[in-house]
């Protein structure tokens, strides 16, 4: 019986997050139409939100995605004895085309960030190497070829001192994993927790399955034709608690331009957004995870994350935003264009 007090506790909360409120917003719809061609020449990042924490980010003919996430299971089979897998029709339907990317980031290794990894990997972005934790590793071994997949816990930095730069095969991206933190999912309490130290025999039944491992955030550089970093962004697909996900000093003195946040469960730590804004300095940020996913249709209106505090945030983000940077909540599927001064109107 004692065994069973955790699994009860965690129904019992999730059944009392049913029934949280989670505000509609009023979002345009995505229009697919491609940019000018002018634009395209002249400003070459884009980004496509994708949704939960993907990014399908384009420079100059090479193409990194962070973990995109389609299948969105009803909030009453994440728990641990419902079964889940990755909806294929689902994956076919909304997935862009990624067969250029180079790069998959995973900043967890949790159900709505890695679940689909394995599909995309072998049916679309064939060309993609993915890159996180050791958790992440061991649990993709049974799905993905393990040539195709780099841990970075040995590799990352924090915010005293830098990690190691990791390069795509082009040579034209390079990341650098930073010891992060996921912040609690409830009340102080963070679901899904552990590690898997060794290879899975397969890939995971239920949600409690896909176990966090080590949370990481990101620095990606897109380099020039010189080699030098043309744009650098900040990534993370969780909330952190300072000083986790800090940007240490880094010898080049590049400027962040774009920082990613994540809005879903921040006021579960402290001092978030404020500590990621003062600390990266962005020219842009750009609000991720921001979604209301569960069993979420794609193509119609979308929900901000449930007992998740919209306004707060955005209070709270624009008391700290720095002279000159601005932020956007990008409607799923829509993509922002980046020249040098920032984000470029749509």
């Amino acid at each position: 019986m004692n065994r069973l007090r955790p699994h009860l506790l965690l129904i019992t909360v999730l059944l009392a997050l049913i029934s949280g409120c989670s505000t509609k917003l009023h979002i345009p719809t995505y229009d697919d139409a491609p940019a000018t061609a002018p634009a395209r020449m002249q400003h070459p990042l884009s980004i496509q939100y994708l949704g939960v924490g993907g990014h399908l980010i384009k420079y100059d003919g090479v193409t990194l995605l962070t973990a995109p996430s389609f299948t969105n299971p009803h909030f009453m089979r994440v728990g641990p004895f419902m079964p889940i897998s990755t909806d294929k029709e689902r994956v076919d339907q909304y997935l862009p085309d990624v067969s250029d990317a180079e790069m998959i980031l995973v900043g967890h290794a949790h159900y709505d960030h890695l679940m689909d990894v394995p599909y995309i990997m072998n049916q679309y972005a064939t060309k993609a190497d993915v890159y996180g934790s050791r958790t992440m590793a061991n649990t993709l071994m049974p799905a993905v070829a393990k040539e195709r997949i780099h841990v970075m816990n040995d590799l990352m930095g924090n915010v005293s001192k830098p990690g190691e730069w990791v390069y795509s095969h082009s040579g034209r991206i390079r990341i650098m994993a930073l010891e992060s933190f996921h912040a609690p999912h409830f009340m102080g309490m963070k679901f899904m927790q552990g590690t898997y130290e060794e290879p899975q025999e397969s890939l995971p039944w239920h949600a409690f399955g896909w176990k966090e491992g080590q949370t990481l955030a990101f620095l990606i550089d897109f380099l020039d034709q010189n080699k030098q970093p043309a744009y650098r962004i900040f990534y993370q697909d969780s909330a952190s608690q300072e000083p986790l996900g800090l940007v240490p000093t880094l010898d080049d003195q590049k400027d962040i331009d774009i920082a990613v946040l994540c809005p879903a469960s921040f006021s579960q730590v402290d001092n978030y957004p404020e500590s990621i804004v003062k600390n990266t300095r962005a020219k842009h940020f750009i609000l991720g995870h921001w979604e209301d996913f569960f069993a979420n249709d794609l193509s119609g209106e979308q929900r901000f994350v449930r007992n998740t505090n919209q306004d707060d945030f955005i209070e709270r983000l624009n008391a700290v935003l720095p002279a000159g940077s601005d932020w956007t909540l990008p409607a799923l599927f829509s993509i922002q264009y980046f020249g040098p001064e920032g984000a470029l109107p749509q």
